[in-house]
């Protein structure tokens, strides 16, 4: 059977401590003078890394946006676009963590005319967490009316560069740090055991589980070990090297309505949905538990794959419960009696996305043993 395996628009990845300066560089390739930076208001005032940013953008800095809000609310993607418009914005440049990278993408795709490409509206992706949206040509934004979260898919919105600065990272609080790192393995797991798997995002998934399992923990514990952050960084990236070849099962569906619904940060999702999404998935998906076992340690040889199965669902629920993330969902401000509309969106979101002859009722059962 012939394959193809496509890879996004994505031209180059600049990382090790320091990377953050070779921005201008960037925008000097590509001839852009007007670069709009697009962050949130905590990178902005509680630290001077945006300041240092259009410091060293010089000239080329038009102006900065620092209204983006978690899940990307649509009224601050209207009021981003409105800001590059008035400013004659020729590049954007992403800074922080997946709610900034995924504002810019949607504010390119907004700008972008029909039969403009990528380069017409470059954007340069600079993250402070293991989120890994950067290298991604899909964005999520929530519509604030109903609390619901949708998808935009273009591959001219997928960044042009990508920076991985582990100095960074220094100032991100502990727990999204944390929790990003968590959301990085769940890009990992959905990957291997996606219905449409590759070879290549199979072999990354399974070095990325093993990278977070080492070096995630040592970057907490040791929160200035710039070593352990870029290893992070790598894992991210290997995590989700092929999503728009894969795409996501359960997990990362799931997380997108809960986030949007409730406000919870998306790392913290995966925390509270990945351990259940394994053993909900496991009748059907025991050789791919096989190898998430093995990239996490676990004895797999002689043993049963449905013992195999249990213990990496474990595993993974010790390692988020280690780092001392939340695990349920009453414990991040859901309610239980918005529970079927989350599974209503669930299904909506991505019709035909569990084989369950229920439906619908597996999910609200699933979000039950969530709650």
């Amino acid at each position: 059977m012939i394959r193809e395996y496509r890879f996004p628009q994505l031209e180059k990845v600049i990382f090790g401590a320091g990377a953050l300066d070779r921005a201008p560089a960037e925008l000097d390739r590509w001839g852009c003078r007007r670069a709009l930076i697009l962050t949130g208001s905590s990178l902005s005032t509680r630290t001077t890394l945006v300041k240092r940013l259009e410091r060293s953008l010089g000239a080329r800095w038009a102006g900065t946006y620092n209204g983006v809000r978690q899940h990307v609310p649509s009224g601050t993607v209207q009021a981003a676009v409105a800001r590059a418009r008035e400013l004659r914005a020729d590049a954007l440049v992403a800074f922080g963590g997946g709610s900034p990278i995924d504002a810019a993408k949607i504010v390119a795709q907004e700008l972008l005319e029909d039969g403009q490409t990528q380069a017409d509206m470059p954007q340069i992706a600079i993250s402070t967490t293991l989120s890994a949206g950067e290298f991604t040509p899909f964005a999520g934004i929530t519509d604030e009316a109903t609390r619901v979260k949708g998808l935009r898919a273009d591959p001219r919105i997928c960044p042009r560069t990508v920076v991985l600065d582990p100095e960074v990272t220094l100032p991100t609080p502990r727990q999204l740090w944390a929790a990003t790192g968590v959301k990085a393995m769940d890009h990992a797991i959905e990957a291997l055991w996606s219905v449409n798997p590759q070879p290549v995002s199979d072999a990354l998934a399974m070095e990325a589980i093993r990278r977070l399992r080492r070096h995630l923990p040592d970057s907490i514990a040791a929160p200035d070990n710039l070593d352990a952050r870029g290893e992070c960084q790598i894992a991210a990236w290997m995590s989700i090297f092929g999503m728009a070849n894969v795409g996501v099962r359960l997990s990362h569906v799931l997380g997108h309505q809960i986030g949007a619904r409730w406000d919870v940060p998306h790392g913290v999702t995966s925390c509270i949905t990945l351990p259940h999404c394994m053993r909900y998935l496991a009748p059907r998906t025991l050789r791919q538990q096989g190898l998430i076992a093995e990239a996490l340690g676990l004895q797999v040889r002689g043993r049963s794959p449905e013992a195999v199965a249990a213990d990496a669902a474990d595993a993974v629920e010790a390692f988020i419960r280690q780092l001392g993330l939340p695990d349920r969902l009453r414990d991040v401000g859901a309610r239980e009696d918005e529970l079927p509309a989350v599974a209503r969106e669930v299904v909506a979101e991505r019709p035909g996305l569990h084989d369950e002859p229920d439906g619908e009722a597996a999910l609200l059962t699933l979000l039950q043993q969530m709650w």
